[in-house]
């Protein structure tokens, strides 16, 4: 039995039917993979915050994972011509997906040494290492709110931030902040 070469052409994928005309098409390619642009972000180191910590305020689970509230009690900020402290008051909320990873978002104040008062926003993820040994993926992008003057330059540019609890210091997370150029 013979096929109709018109059946046979749409049924290999030779012809499209599109709002009831018949169009003709050659079979479409494989994508081209792009080559990687030659530019390569890169960041500089900005300045460190030291935040210390209160005790964990459970919210409970909810549909969307289980959430809890990490209050901010103070801290500091240094780097290179840059020095200030964490404002008492802030609060790192969490939550805890079904796979395991927490997605976070922090919202406080810094003050630098000059007076100058800066909205933070950090947001992130913490990834626990496989197995429960090694080291756990916690980066963040942060975001600052300054005023105009000396400080300005901190609502110009990019910064993404590796994390993690500070070694030689209790109840405090160390924020490594870079500068991306």
């Amino acid at each position: 039995m013979e096929t109709d070469p018109l059946r046979r052409a749409l049924l290999q994928g030779g012809l499209v039917v599109a709002g009831g005309f018949i169009i003709a098409g050659a079979r479409a390619a494989a994508p081209e993979v792009p080559s990687p642009p030659s530019f390569n972000p890169s960041t500089r180191y900005a300045f460190t915050i030291l935040a210390t910590i209160a005790d964990t305020m459970p919210v409970g689970d909810t549909a969307t994972g289980q959430i809890r509230a990490i209050p901010i009690t103070g801290g500091e900020v240094r780097g290179e011509g840059v020095s200030g402290r964490v404002v008492p008051g802030g609060a790192d909320w969490q939550r805890t997906r079904p796979d395991g990873v927490t997605e976070l978002e922090a919202t406080y104040a810094i003050q630098m040494s000059d007076g100058t008062t800066i909205k933070v926003v950090n947001r992130g993820i913490l990834v626990p290492p496989p197995g429960g040994e090694g080291t756990p993926y916690f980066r963040t992008a942060i975001e600052f709110t300054a005023p105009t003057g000396r400080w300005q330059w901190l609502n110009e540019s990019l910064f993404l931030c590796t994390a993690g609890l500070a070694q030689d210091r209790e109840r405090t997370v160390q924020i490594d902040v870079f500068r991306m150029v």
